[in-house]
């Protein structure tokens, strides 16, 4: 085994360390490379519209196994 240095990739995510200690994590690079492996790498990006007026509220169901259902 060998040290190859600092790790700049896991699992698809990257990342970037700043001066400051901070990590940030990215995974544009995979979605960039996801995008070409389909043929949609010359798509135009476009914003998600979203209604403020829609309130989030918490599941009040009772929870199901999430093996049996995965």
């Amino acid at each position: 085994m060998k040290d190859l240095g600092e790790v700049d990739v896991i699992l698809n995510i990257k990342l970037l360390r700043e001066g400051n200690g901070r990590i940030t994590l990215l995974q544009s690079h995979y979605v960039k490379k996801v995008l070409s492996r389909f043929g949609f790498s010359d798509c135009k990006p476009i914003s998600t519209p979203y209604d403020f007026s829609v309130l989030l509220r918490k599941k009040k169901r009772i929870a199901r196994d999430q093996l049996r259902f995965s």
